[in-house]
């Protein structure tokens, strides 16, 4: 991976990899953590953190055969506690003008981010 964008945060990151049926990876070369997911038939890489002083890793795996279809889709998980854009509610006013006490919470989570 690589983040280009060091404003953000990326948290919780699990980058999921489809592994044919009762294929064992070997790992070579990991930046975070990995496990093998043997009921969703996955390699999940597992990066605590990915922010501006851990902008760059990689996961080295082998498995045997020749299909390289066999590990897409790769679903990627996330969250941010950044917008993407620099935006924030700054007041919160009734329809008569009064400004009310407010409270925020901004997240960025992925519906759903996949590599085909």
């Amino acid at each position: 991976y690589e983040l280009n964008d060091t404003r953000l945060e990326l948290d919780n990151v699990v980058v999921s990899i489809p592994i044919p049926h009762g294929a064992q990876p070997s790992v070579s070369d990991v930046d975070g953590a990995y496990d093998v997911n043997r009921t969703r038939g996955t390699l999940d890489w597992e990066i605590p953190t990915i922010d501006a002083s851990n902008k760059n890793g990689s996961l080295d795996f082998s498995i045997p055969g020749n299909d390289a279809g066999a590990f897409f889709p790769v679903v990627v998980s996330f969250v941010c506690k950044k917008p993407y854009y620099d935006i924030a509610v700054t007041s919160v006013t009734t329809p008569d003008g009064q400004e009310v006490d407010f409270s925020q919470l901004v997240l960025l989570v992925p519906d759903q981010y996949a590599v085909i």
